[in-house]
């Protein structure tokens, strides 16, 4: 008899909904509601404890089915998507990648010759910490942080702060 994609046995979920995973809890099964859920053919009857390595740090997490609930049925993620990177990691990325919408708000104006010192440096603190966090910055970006920094130097030199 056809279990309709594991709903009434977890163990019988579509083995996609966890690829890649190191390792599936069956006992903290927890029943989906579907209506709740972004899906096309396929829903997930049960949000399941799954543990995965995060290839950012290459550190084991577990994707629980408490945080998949809150995925799947709060943010309206679609089901086929899950965690590929660990808590901290996605954290950490998600400031780099505000770090760089920084950036790219306000280059134009920093590199503006009537841009103060502050904001110059603030836009080389910047892409300081881009660099730290391992982002592969273009060159466009580090000539930029080049000018910023001689800019800085020239504004100093004239007795600008």
């Amino acid at each position: 008899m056809f279990d309709g994609f594991g709903k009434n046995d977890p163990r019988k979920m579509p083995k996609h909904l966890f690829w890649g995973t190191l390792h599936i809890n069956y006992p903290t099964a927890i029943r989906a509601d579907i209506a709740k859920q972004d899906f096309s053919v396929c829903p997930r009857h049960w949000y399941i404890d799954a543990a995965f390595r995060c290839p950012r740090c290459n550190r084991t997490f577990v994707f629980s089915a408490e945080e998949q609930r809150f995925w799947y049925e709060e943010l309206k993620f679609y089901v086929d998507s899950q965690a590929t990177h660990c808590k901290e990691c996605r954290k950490e990325m998600r400031q780099l990648k505000a770090l760089k919408q920084e950036y790219d708000r306000d280059i134009v104006s920093a590199l503006a010759s009537s841009a103060n010192v502050q904001q110059k440096e603030d836009l080389i603190s910047v892409v300081d910490a881009l660099t730290e966090g391992g982002v592969q910055l273009p060159e466009k970006i580090l000539d930029n942080r080049r000018v910023l920094q001689q800019q800085i130097e020239r504004l100093r030199g004239q007795g600008a702060a």
